[in-house]
């Protein structure tokens, strides 16, 4: 293990008194010791480790330190931390934490959808898939609502569509008709001569 620097050992002692330190700090002083310094004291710290020093023990600790919410998992470029960061905060509402994570894979996609319909929104459109739609439609708690995040081409899939109106009726889904707008009728008022 690297042995901290004068100016290192500095930072840190002065991030116990001052929990602003860190943000203040120039970039060429974010060194990976003071960051990983920064980021156990608070979580939220991560936003502001350099790119060049960001690393999975850095997010790892910020992801388990005492200050942080499930803000931070989408300042968290690892797939695999993210999952972490999923698991750590469970006792949030799914669709809130995928709307902070980057849905990467199919295993994700699944695991999303599985904890709450609503999140077939948040997969990218090439991760959506028949089953993933099915999946979508089966969750307990599926609602009408969910035929509007399947995309149109599984719209008519006659398996996706079959599930579908088995579960919410013969028409999932009705379009609403926008009703076209006109001006009012003009009045014939009184002419004031």
């Amino acid at each position: 293990m690297n042995t901290l620097t004068d100016r290192e050992k500095w930072d840190i002692e002065k991030m116990a008194g001052n929990k602003d330190h860190y943000y203040f700090l120039p970039e060429h002083r974010r060194t990976a010791a003071v960051s990983m310094a920064a980021v156990t004291a608070d979580g939220n710290n991560l936003e502001y480790v350099p790119e060049t020093v960001i690393n999975k023990d850095i997010c790892r600790a910020a992801l388990w330190s005492k200050k942080v919410d499930c803000t931070i998992l989408s300042q968290i470029p690892f797939h695999s931390i993210q999952k972490e960061g999923i698991q750590r905060f469970s006792d949030v509402p799914a669709f809130v934490l995928y709307s902070f994570v980057d849905i990467r894979d199919t295993q994700m996609a699944q695991e999303a959808v599985k904890a709450e319909p609503y999140c077939l929104q948040l997969v990218p459109d090439k991760l959506i898939t028949t089953d993933l739609c099915k999946l979508a439609i089966q969750n307990k708690s599926a609602d009408k609502k969910v035929w509007e995040f399947i995309p149109e081409r599984f719209q008519n899939n006659p398996g996706v569509k079959k599930m579908a109106e088995e579960k919410f009726g013969s028409n999932p889904v009705q379009k609403e008709t926008k009703k076209e707008i006109s001006p009012p009728e003009k009045k014939k008022g009184r002419s004031v001569s």
